[in-house]
């Protein structure tokens, strides 16, 4: 398209449009000027607009009426209204620069969301940030549970150059050192975890954990540096052994802990969820089962305890543990069933699995030996040559301090399984001693008075001197001391035996000071301890009729 070439014409349209005239409005001079200019060449638009260059607009100034203040508004900038106190004038707009923006002491962002439990996520939140904490139930009302760990302000070290932080670290604001230090340290009571708080000055803030599931866990506390985390405390958990899955929901928890935002009655109200749920699906499980299903039940039952002893009679420290592990679970009726935990509890504790509907010949449960392989480990911590019971391989000198370290911890760990296998077994003939004891004229009672007779027999000790001296160190091994209570309280509840010999001992002042260490360390341990006492003051209270009879 060619462009046009500029013509007289051109001109003379120009030239009228710049001949002067009558004055015009403003408006009129607009449309004049556009219309004389609608087909202006540029080469002369540009020389037009150099010359004349369009004139500025000036500033109109306009006047706001006159209001009154709002009382809740005295002191706020803005809109150009007076910032005194007193009555209100024109809010003539001024050039001069605005002054900062105050905020009003009822402003809502001011008020305080950390009076009382209202479950608001504002006040859950500012919780949180502020540190700030209430007693959870009306007990805890008015006395404030001391702390088991102690971090002086100031002393924690920076994070190392060229140290990765792990994943599961938090960074913690706006609150002192000392004051998450506590928060852990209670959470750890609630889930009733194992904590060894290191108090050497050289590594401060380091506490050893131990979760009932043998995982341990590193917990660090280090000083934020600037200008990447400046006035801030970096909150590191690290897995040394154990689950990786089961870590992660410790490790979860104590973070939410240090943040402000672990809940007491939360985590107390899902475990117990959790059990009421178990309950019930075993009543679903009793109510729905086939008859044509229980001799399957009862000969997978027997094939898996048979696989687990062949596992404790292997010299491998793996083999072992898997074997201790299988019969926990098979002993557990929230895992098994109560069909499977049945026949896996009266192995445990009368060494035959002898039922109505169950062959001899196929499944010889005296020859497994696993009865003998949960003593020897109670008893004295250990297992013999090829997991059998040898009474002459042990004696009262042997310590735990013998041998190399990862031999220690397997035994540990062994003995560990050993009383919750126990414990799962003694469980299971309190609950359900009718159904466990169906041959013959066998009862709850008899089945644990031979079960305390025959142990003794067996391995030369006495098996309540053994519980109560686990309960003496709770401080050391609360979760040892745990299964120890639990044991106890059950064969108390089923023997007479086991009362009296309780009586004999003393267990009752020893079960109170295991008491006083659950009160402040481990909520599972004081539980425990409580059932025992309640169990053994009722016995005092009515000696010829005591409970679980």
């Amino acid at each position: 398209m060619k462009r046009r070439s500029p013509s007289p014409d051109d001109d003379d349209d120009f030239d009228d449009a710049n001949k002067p005239g009558p004055a015009k409005s403003r408006s009129a001079k607009t449309n004049d000027y556009d219309d004389a200019n609608e087909h202006e060449p540029a080469k002369y638009r540009l020389a037009r607009m150099q010359k004349q260059p369009p004139p500025q607009q000036e500033p109109v100034w306009r006047c706001a009426p006159m209001v009154d203040r709002p009382s809740s508004l005295i002191g706020v900038a803005g809109g150009g209204v007076d910032r005194n106190t007193g009555g209100a004038r024109g809010a003539a707009l001024s050039p001069q620069r605005p002054k900062a923006l105050h905020v009003p002491s009822d402003d809502i962002r001011k008020k305080d969301f950390n009076e009382g439990i209202t479950g608001d996520i504002r006040k859950d939140f500012n919780d949180g940030i502020t540190g700030k904490t209430k007693p959870d139930t009306a007990e805890e009302e008015g006395k404030e549970r001391p702390s088991n760990w102690f971090v002086k302000e100031g002393s924690l070290k920076q994070v190392p150059t060229y140290y990765p932080l792990e994943k599961s670290s938090r960074y913690v604001t706006g609150t002192s050192v000392g004051v998450i230090a506590s928060k852990i340290s209670d959470a750890c009571r609630v889930m009733s975890v194992h904590a060894e708080y290191d108090l050497n000055e050289d590594v401060p803030g380091t506490a050893y954990l131990r979760t009932s599931e043998h995982v341990e866990i590193q917990l660090q506390l280090w000083q934020g540096t600037p200008p990447r985390h400046p006035d801030c405390v970096i909150v590191e958990a690290q897995r040394r052994r154990g689950d990786a899955v089961t870590f992660h929901k410790y490790a979860r928890n104590l973070l939410d802990a240090a943040d402000g935002a672990f809940s007491t009655n939360t985590y107390i109200s899902l475990e117990d969820q959790e059990a009421e749920y178990c309950r019930k699906a075993e009543e679903v499980l009793a109510h729905g089962k086939k008859p044509m299903a229980s001799g399957t039940v009862i000969e997978n039952a027997l094939l898996a305890l048979e696989i687990a002893a062949s596992l404790l009679k292997k010299d491998r420290m793996d083999a072992r543990q898997l074997g201790m592990e299988s019969l926990c679970l098979l002993t557990d009726p929230t895992r098994t069933g109560v069909e499977t935990a049945l026949i896996a509890s009266r192995v445990v504790l009368t060494g035959s699995a002898q039922d109505e509907s169950t062959d001899d010949d196929d499944y010889e449960a005296n020859e497994w030996g696993i009865r003998e392989a949960i003593l020897a480990l109670v008893q004295f911590g250990r297992l013999g040559d090829d997991g059998a019971f040898e009474q002459d391989s042990y004696s009262d000198n042997d310590s735990d301090a013998q041998g190399h370290p990862d031999e220690q911890r397997h035994n540990e760990m062994l003995h560990n399984l050993a009383l919750a296998v126990l414990a799962n077994a003694l469980d299971v003939l309190e609950n359900h001693g009718r159904r466990l004891c169906e041959i013959g004229s066998e009862s709850p009672s008899s089945v644990a008075d031979s079960f305390l007779s025959e142990s003794e027999q067996m391995a030369g000790k006495d098996l309540m001197k053994t519980l109560l001296s686990k309960l003496r160190s709770a401080e050391a091994k609360p979760h040892d001391a745990t299964l120890s209570a639990k044991c106890l309280g059950s064969l108390c509840g089923a023997s007479r035996d086991a009362r009296r010999r309780a009586k004999e001992l003393k267990a009752k002042q020893i079960v109170q000071t295991a008491l006083e260490v659950g009160e402040r360390t481990n909520v599972k341990l004081e539980k425990e301890s409580q059932k025992v006492i309640t169990t053994l003051t009722k016995m005092e209270d009515d000696p010829e009729h005591p409970p679980q009879e």
